[in-house]
């Protein structure tokens, strides 16, 4: 394989583009997210209840202090609420307001059409293909981040 051939450049690259359309398309749509915010509110969606805070930092990979500020921003729009719960008041319960439940149920087609323009170069045998090399990337960086 030829050194010049940066494929952690190339993949970080594709996901910052990817972010960029998906903000365009969120925003010129009027769902006044960002795609971040979209993360959040779609992992909430498919729980279907209340989440402890911490799960979104895992989930979204992200610090506690930039999960609580999606969160607050989440909150002040009318998208989430957020408790203490009742079993250890330090962790703090997330879940959709219904108007938060409205407007995934609104910008997920823009999402899917983020995913589709990603990749329509691409059959759907090279679109299997590259899910399953990018799985394995996946995996074996998380093994080398969880090992230390």
């Amino acid at each position: 394989m030829s050194e010049d051939l940066d494929l952690s450049r190339m993949i970080a690259y594709c996901a910052h583009l990817g972010m960029l359309y998906s903000d365009r398309r969120l925003r010129g749509a009027g769902y006044d997210v960002t795609p971040v915010q979209s993360r959040v509110l779609a992992y909430l969606s498919c729980c279907g209840g209340a989440v402890n805070q911490r799960d979104l930092e895992r989930e979204l990979h992200l610090r506690p202090s930039t999960i609580n500020g999606i969160v607050g921003r989440l909150e002040e729009k009318g998208c989430i609420s957020r408790r203490a719960s009742t079993a250890d008041a330090r962790c703090r319960l997330v879940s959709l307001t219904e108007a938060g439940r409205a407007r995934v149920a609104a910008f997920r087609t823009a999402l899917a059409d983020t995913n589709r323009r990603s990749t329509a170069c691409l059959t759907e045998e090279e679109r299997r293909q590259l899910a399953g090399l990018l799985s394995r990337v996946i995996a074996n960086l998380e093994n080398e981040v969880n090992s230390t």
